[in-house]
């Protein structure tokens, strides 16, 4: 049975970085209240969930306009904090009568989904057991703008890693760089 952690809705989300470039841990985090919940991604999750949230707000917009356009929310900096699991998985939704969307990080694959990670399956509700059974399960509930501006943010940390050397194209460390091509 997987434990569920539910921020429905939250008062703040964010995707970003702390450490220093080279070694930094990448993040999605949440409050709610006095409660807040760091969750550990790698920087490519969070790459791909920046513009998988673009694509995907884009896509309820056309169906279901926000009335009076949305509002800018400041997308601010992760603290540094321990994070309570690592995703394996992360999954969009959206409940339209509600008109929140929900981002769902679960620590474990479904059962029998070990090598397809394409889709994560449908998110239950309101502390239900999630699929798949063991592991945590994170259910962050946030408006539109409230994911526009943390997908704004943890795409703005990806950018903001180490400069790429142009010759070989791998990352250059503060410290130096021992570039291949140089040999």
């Amino acid at each position: 049975m997987a434990e569920v952690i539910e921020f429905d809705p939250v008062d703040t989300i964010s995707a970003g970085a702390f450490g220093r470039p080279g070694a930094r841990t990448f993040v999605i985090q949440a409050r709610k209240g006095s409660a807040r919940l760091s969750v550990l991604v790698e920087k490519e999750q969070v790459a791909l969930l920046a513009a998988e949230a673009r694509q995907f707000l884009d896509r309820i917009d056309e169906e279901d306009p926000e009335p009076g356009g949305a509002e800018p929310v400041p997308g601010g900096p992760v603290e540094e904090d321990e994070p309570l699991f690592r995703a394996r998985l992360i999954g969009l939704g959206y409940d339209p009568q509600r008109r929140l969307v929900l981002i769902e990080l679960r620590e474990a694959a479904a059962s029998g989904d070990d090598d397809d990670e394409e889709a994560a399956p449908p998110p239950a509700r309101g502390g239900e057991e999630a699929p798949g059974g063991a592991g945590r399960v994170a259910r962050l509930f946030a408006t539109r703008a409230q994911v526009r501006a943390m997908a704004a943010h943890g795409a703005a940390a990806v950018a903001a890693g180490r400069p790429r050397c142009p010759l070989c194209e791998f990352p250059m460390d503060p410290d130096g760089h021992a570039c291949p091509r140089w040999n």
